[in-house]
C-alpha cells in the first residue's frame, strides 16, 4: 500500500511540475507580451513625437529649413517676421469675420514655422494667444450643432483647418499631452463634421470635385488625416477612401482630357485651384513618404499648369488695367499669389517658367480678400512672401527667358489659343477659345475672343457674372438665344467628360511665331455643338493674324430663316486704377467711334492710348447699331447688393438669313499709318495699300477680283515688299500664284506659309495626306532641310519638288544659291 502510494505521490508530483511549469511559461510569456506590448505603445508615442513635423516637410529636413533663412531665404524670412510683428501688434480676433477666416489663420501659421526654426525668437506667447482663441472660437460650435454654415464657409473652414494642422505639427513640442489631446480631439470633431456635412466628399462627379472649393476641402481633410494623431480607425477608412477615390478620378484626366493644364474656371480661380491642389498634392505626398517630385512628374496638368498662367497673362506692367485673360468668372487679378503657388512646381519639377512667375513677375496687386488690402504695402504680395513661399521655394532653379518662349500657344484641350507680339509690357495681345466645358465657374462662352495691347483692353470680356449669359461675350446669338447653359448662374454642362458632345473645337492650322520681321496663324474655332437649338446647322469662326493685323471671317448656317446677330464688346477703362471693378465714372462712356464706311475705331482711354480700328468688309450686308452693354456684376452686386451694372457698349450686327457670312478687319490706328484698307468686291477679302501701292492682298474665293492674288483653295494671301514677294500662305491650296507667275503648286490640299528672306525661304506647311509640292525657283537651292534634316534636292528647269507628309506640321527651309 505504502509503495502504490507513494507511486501515486510521485505521479502527482510529476503532473503538478509540469503544470506549475506550463503556468510559469505562461506566465513568462504574458509577462513578456505585456513589456513588449507597453514598449511598443513607448515606441510608438516616441515615434509620435519624432513624427512631428511631417505635413508639408519631414524632421530631418528642419535643420536645412532652419539655415535657409540665413542664405537662400532672406528675405522670405524677413517677411515672415513681419507677419510676426503684425499679429504681436493685434489682438485676438474673438469674432471672426468670414474674409478674416480665410486668410488669417494662414498668418498664424508662418508665426508657428518661426519659432520652429527659430526657437529664439519672441513670438511664442504671439502664436499660442491668436492659436488657443481660433480654435477655441464658438462659431465652430454653433457650426456643428446646425447653426450655421461655419466660420468663413467651406472656402475659410478649409484654409483655416490646414492653417491649424500646420500650427499643431509644427509647434508639437511646445504643447503638453493634455493640450495635444485637446488640440486632437477639436481638430477632428471640426474635420468630420466637415466630411459628414459637404456635399463635395459625397460625390461622383468631376465637375463638382475639379473646382476651386472641391480641392480646397479635400486638402483640408488631408491635413487633418495626415497631420493629427489619434484620428478614430474608423474615420481613417472613411476619409482616406474618400480622399482617394477623389484622388483617382481627378488625376485619371490629367494626362488625357486636362493635360495642357487649363481650368474651365480662368485664370483667376485656377490659381486658388492650384494653391489647394498642391496643399494636398504635398500633404499627400509626405504621408506616403515619396520625394520631391510625386506625383507631379506623372501629371502632364501640373506640367502645363506654368505655361497656362504665363499665356493668360496680359501685356502691361504696372498699369495692366486688363490683368488676366477672363475667360469664365475671371476677375483681371489673381485670386491667391503666384509668388507662394509656383514655388512648388518649380521645386518638383525643375520649372523654369513656374520660377520666372515666382520669382520675376511684376504684379501691382494680387486679388485677395478685400478685407486684407488696407495698404499699399498690403497689395503688394511681393513684400509679403508668406509661409508657403518659404517651405516651397528652391531658388537653385533657374528662371526662363522669356525671349526663349513662343510669342504663341495653343491650350488643345481647352481650345484657347493665344498669341502676342513679343514679351514686352507694350505688346499686342489676341486669345480665342472654343473647347471642353465642365461647371465650377465656367461660362457659356465658346467662340469668345479679346484683344488687348499694353495693359489696355480693346475687345472685351465683361467678366464674372451672376447669372451668366452668352450675350456677354464676342460670339453669335440666334433668335436672341445663346449657348448650353446661358442665363444660369452656375452654367449646367452636364456631367464630364460625359458632355463631350456639347464641347465646341479649336484647329490651329499653321502658326509660325515671330521670324524675321513675320508673324502668322490662322485658326479655325467651331462652337456649333454648344447652341442647343435645333435651327442651328454651324457656325465656323475663322481668324488669319497677320504681322499685326486680325481677319475674322464667321460663317454661319441654318435650317430655315433666322437672327444671326454678332457681337462685339469695349468698355472705356481709367489708366493706374488699383482694382479694376472700381470705375464707376467710365462705365458709361461709350469707347465705340462710328467712322464712314462701315468702320468704327474703339477709344479705350479717352484719347490717352492708341485707338484699334474695326472695319466691316463683309460682301453681304449687316444691320449695325452700338447699344449700352448691361450684366450682373458679381463683385458690385456683393457690394451694392444689385450689380445690374452698364459696362460700356456693345456693336450688335444682325441678319436675317439662313446662311450668312461676316468679315472684320481689327488693326491699331499707330500701326496702319499710311494704309488703307479696301474689300475685295463680290466675294470676302481685302486689299491693304501703302501710299496707293498695294501692299497684302487676302481672300476667301478664287472668284474675287483681286489684283495680284490667284489661287485654288478655301482661303490665300501674297505680301509685298519694295514690289517684290515677300510672303504667301494659304488654306487648303492646290495652287497660289502671282498673276500668271505661279508661286506653289500641290498635288493635295495643304496649308502653308513661305516667306522669303536672303539667304533661305522658310515654309511652315500641314496637311491631312500625303503630298507633292511644287516651288517656283530660278536656281537649283544649296541644300533643303525638312524639320531641321538635310533632304534629297529634287529641282529641274525652275521648279522645286519636295515632298509633304500628311497629318503633322512640317517646317522646310530652303538654302538659296544666290
Amino acid at each position: 500500500m505504502l509503495v502504490l502510494i507513494g507511486c501515486k505521490l510521485k505521479i502527482y508530483n510529476t503532473i503538478m511540475k509540469k503544470r506549475l511549469k506550463f503556468r510559469l511559461g505562461d506566465l513568462v510569456m504574458v509577462v513578456l507580451m505585456i513589456t513588449l506590448f507597453a514598449g511598443t505603445i513607448r515606441n510608438s508615442q516616441a515615434q509620435n513625437v519624432k513624427s512631428h513635423p511631417r505635413v508639408f516637410f519631414q524632421k530631418d529636413e528642419l535643420k536645412e529649413f532652419a539655415d535657409m533663412r540665413l542664405t537662400t531665404h532672406k528675405n522670405e524670412w524677413e517677411s515672415l517676421l513681419l507677419i510676426c510683428e503684425k499679429l504681436n501688434k493685434m489682438e485676438p480676433i474673438e469674432r471672426p469675420k468670414s474674409k478674416l477666416v480665410f486668410s488669417f489663420p494662414e498668418k498664424l501659421a508662418a508665426v508657428a514655422l518661426v519659432q520652429l526654426l527659430d526657437p529664439k525668437q519672441k513670438y511664442q506667447k504671439t502664436f499660442e494667444k491668436h492659436f488657443w482663441t481660433i480654435l477655441k472660437w464658438k462659431e465652430w460650435d454653433k457650426w456643428i450643432e446646425g447653426k450655421g454654415k461655419g466660420p468663413g464657409g467651406d472656402l475659410g473652414i478649409a484654409q483655416a483647418l490646414i492653417a491649424l494642422t500646420a500650427c499643431y505639427d509644427w509647434q508639437y513640442q511646445n504643447f503638453t499631452k493634455k493640450e495635444r489631446e485637446y488640440i486632437n480631439q477639436r481638430l477632428i470633431r471640426i474635420a468630420h463634421h466637415f466630411y459628414e456635412d459637404y456635399s463635395r466628399f459625397h460625390t461622383n462627379s468631376f465637375a463638382i470635385m475639379n473646382c476651386n472649393h472641391g480641392t480646397n476641402v479635400y486638402a483640408a481633410l488631408s491635413a487633418v488625416l495626415y497631420g493629427v494623431d489619434d484620428v478614430p480607425k474608423e474615420y481613417q477608412k472613411e476619409w482616406t477612401d474618400c480622399l482617394e477615390h477623389k484622388y483617382e478620378t481627378l488625376t485619371s484626366q490629367m494626362n488625357s482630357l486636362m493635360s495642357d493644364g487649363f481650368s474651365d474656371e480662368g485664370a483667376t480661380y485656377f490659381m486658388f485651384q492650384l494653391k489647394t491642389y498642391v496643399q494636398w498634392m504635398e500633404l499627400r505626398r509626405n504621408a506616403l513618404e515619396k520625394g520631391y517630385g510625386e506625383p507631379y512628374q506623372s501629371l502632364d496638368w501640373f506640367k502645363n499648369a506654368s505655361s497656362y498662367c504665363m499665356y493668360s497673362i496680359l501685356p502691361g506692367g504696372k498699369d495692366n488695367f486688363g490683368g488676366l485673360a477672363r475667360y469664365a468668372d475671371a476677375n483681371p487679378k489673381f485670386w491667391g499669389n503666384p509668388y507662394s503657388v509656383f514655388p512648388a512646381l518649380a521645386k518638383n519639377l525643375q520649372d523654369s517658367i513656374a520660377q520666372w512667375l515666382s520669382s520675376k513677375l511684376e504684379l501691382g496687386e494680387v486679388e485677395l480678400w478685400r478685407a486684407e488690402k488696407k495698404t499699399e504695402k498690403d497689395q503688394d504680395q511681393k513684400s509679403n512672401f508668406d509661409v508657403w513661399r518659404y517651405i516651397w521655394r528652391d531658388a537653385s532653379v533657374p528662371a526662363v527667358d522669356l525671349n526663349t518662349l513662343p510669342n504663341w500657344h495653343f491650350f488643345e484641350d481647352a481650345g484657347m489659343y493665344v498669341w502676342r507680339s513679343s514679351w514686352e509690357n507694350d505688346a499686342s495681345y489676341f486669345t480665342i477659345k472654343s473647347g471642353q466645358h465642365y461647371q465650377g465657374h465656367g461660362q457659356p462662352d465658346d467662340g469668345q475672343f479679346m484683344i488687348h495691347r499694353a495693359g489696355v483692353p480693346y475687345i472685351i470680356d465683361m467678366g464674372y457674372s451672376y447669372p451668366k449669359y452668352t450675350n456677354e461675350h464676342n460670339v453669335l446669338l440666334v433668335n436672341g438665344k445663346g449657348q448650353v447653359g446661358d442665363g444660369d448662374i452656375w452654367s449646367e454642362f452636364g456631367l464630364y467628360p460625359e458632355n463631350k458632345d456639347i464641347w465646341g473645337k479649336t484647329d490651329v492650322i499653321l502658326s509660325t511665331g515671330k521670324q524675321d520681321g513675320s508673324d502668322y496663324f490662322n485658326l479655325i474655332c467651331d462652337p456649333s455643338n454648344m447652341y442647343p437649338l435645333e435651327e442651328l446647322e454651324y457656325w465656323h469662326r475663322e481668324v488669319v493674324g497677320f504681322n499685326g493685323i486680325f481677319l475674322m471671317r464667321d460663317e454661319m448656317k441654318a435650317k430655315q430663316d433666322v437672327d444671326f446677330e454678332l457681337l462685339l464688346h469695349s468698355y472705356t477703362s481709367r489708366q493706374g486704377k488699383k482694382d479694376a471693378y472700381v470705375y464707376d465714372k467710365d462705365r458709361n462712356v461709350n469707347p465705340f467711334k462710328s467712322e464712314k464706311g462701315r468702320e468704327w475705331k474703339i477709344d479705350p482711354r479717352k484719347g490717352k492710348a492708341p485707338l484699334l480700328v474695326i472695319k466691316d468688309l463683309s460682301n453681304e450686308t449687316w444691320i449695325e447699331k452700338v447699344e449700352e452693354a448691361w450684366f450682373y456684376d458679381n463683385y458690385l452686386r456683393k457690394k451694392n447688393g444689385v450689380g445690374h451694372v452698364q459696362l460700356g457698349n456693345v456693336i450688335k450686327r444682325k441678319q436675317h438669313s439662313s446662311e450668312a457670312n461676316s468679315l472684320l478687319f481689327f488693326g491699331f490706328e499707330d500701326q496702319l499709318e499710311g494704309r488703307e484698307i479696301k474689300p475685295l468686291k463680290k466675294e470676302d477679302g481685302l486689299g491693304i495699300y501703302k501710299n496707293g501701292k498695294l501692299e497684302t492682298e487676302i481672300s476667301w474665293s478664287e472668284k474675287a477680283k483681286t489684283n495680284q492674288l490667284n489661287f485654288k483653295g478655301e482661303m490665300a494671301g501674297i505680301h509685298f515688299q519694295d514690289g517684290e514677294v515677300k510672303e504667301y500662305f494659304g488654306r487648303e491650296v492646290n495652287a497660289l500664284s502671282r498673276g500668271n507667275e505661279m508661286l506653289l503648286q500641290s498635288d493635295k490640299p495643304i496649308s502653308v506659309h513661305v516667306l522669303h528672306q536672303k539667304e533661305k525661304l522658310i515654309l511652315h506647311l500641314s496637311g491631312n495626306e500625303k503630298s507633292v509640292l511644287s516651288l517656283s525657283m530660278s536656281k537649283k537651292p544649296q541644300e533643303v532641310l525638312i524639320d531641321g534634316n538635310s533632304s534629297n534636292i529634287n529641282w529641274s528647269k525652275g521648279v522645286l519638288i519636295v515632298p509633304v507628309g500628311g497629318n503633322e506640321k512640317q517646317k522646310i527651309e530652303i538654302i538659296l544659291n544666290n
